[in-house]
């Protein structure tokens, strides 16, 4: 079974900025306004595209790892299933490209309100594509839903499912494809952006070591989402992320407690200990299995809605 995993990025809305001396990647990135307005400027938009990320994907994903397998097995044998079909992929609000309300509303398709020209016209179109395949995928999936309810495949013998089948392949690995793209691009403008907000902020070291634990995870995730990967690729990111947690529960805390987040930091490492406990059983089975796949799935959220409450 092939597996499929949401990507999931970090939001980076840090808290206590100041600002500080000239930038000049900043000004070439994002303008020629404050050091600290840019920075924050460019994460209010990347915060933007991650939460219509999520929920698009979630969408997206719950596609493909129920209905469409069940779908794409009708068609290729020409009849129908005797499986539950759940027609749940796409219930509940769609996602929407203007994010947020009022004056903190971010318009995912005007990114030169966020960033020099070079950059936005690079953004545009990954972001417009991404919507579109969205949109997409669900009016064919909807499409195939009442093909099947009415039974229309009689007539056509799945002519009509299989390219309705098609266009949601398609475009799934045209949204997926879209959004990676955004990121890779954007990712070293976020870097400097970060580097900026980071620079005076009271809590500098343990965002970054935080940061730098979730990357290995990241890196965990790409690896467990695969059910090829050799079992010593696991143990080499399994000992990285040990080796992080170790640190964290040696740390100077009286920062942490000063700024209140003491509590938040340390949740987002107690999920990382589960985490760590659900690899030994995958280095255990020797193989990663559907269910080793789903438990560190469902780990891998509690990680990013920890390490998201830190960072908040």
């Amino acid at each position: 079974m092939k597996k499929i995993l949401i990507l999931s990025l970090l939001l980076t809305s840090f808290i206590g900025c100041k600002q500080g001396e000239s930038n000049s990647s900043l000004n070439s990135i994002l303008g020629d306004s404050s050091e600290e307005s840019k920075a924050s400027t460019a994460i209010n938009y990347f915060n933007a595209v991650i939460e219509y990320d999520n929920n698009s994907s979630k969408k997206v994903n719950a596609l493909l790892k129920r209905d469409f397998i069940t779908l794409s097995e009708m068609v290729k044998n020409k009849r129908k299933t005797s499986s539950i079909l759940t027609w749940t992929a796409f219930m509940g609000i769609d996602p929407n490209t203007k994010v947020g309300y009022g004056s903190n509303q971010v318009d995912l398709l005007k990114p030169s309100d966020f960033f020099e020209n070079d950059i936005a016209e690079k953004v545009k179109p990954l972001i417009e594509d991404m919507s579109s395949s969205y949109t997409s995928v669900k009016e064919a999936y909807n499409d195939f839903k009442s093909y099947y309810s009415n039974e229309d495949f009689k007539d056509d013998n799945w002519a009509k499912g299989e390219v309705l089948i098609s266009k949601m392949k398609s475009n799934s690995d045209s949204f997926y494809s879209n959004r990676d793209a955004f990121f890779n691009l954007i990712e070293p403008t976020m870097e400097v952006a970060e580097k900026e907000v980071l620079k005076d902020h009271p809590l500098k070291k343990e965002i970054l070591h935080a940061k730098k634990t979730l990357k290995i995870v990241d890196e965990l995730a790409d690896l467990i989402a695969n059910p090829e990967t050799p079992i010593a690729s696991v143990e080499k990111s399994y000992l990285l992320l040990e080796e992080r947690f170790n640190e964290s529960k040696k740390m100077e805390t009286k920062n942490l407690v000063k700024q209140n987040k003491l509590n938040s930091f340390n949740n987002f490492y107690d999920e990382i200990e589960k985490m760590l406990g659900v690899l030994r059983k995958t280095k255990r089975d020797g193989e990663i299995s559907d269910r080793d796949y789903e438990e560190f799935n469902r780990e891998y959220s509690s990680v990013l809605g920890d390490y998201n409450s830190f960072v908040m």
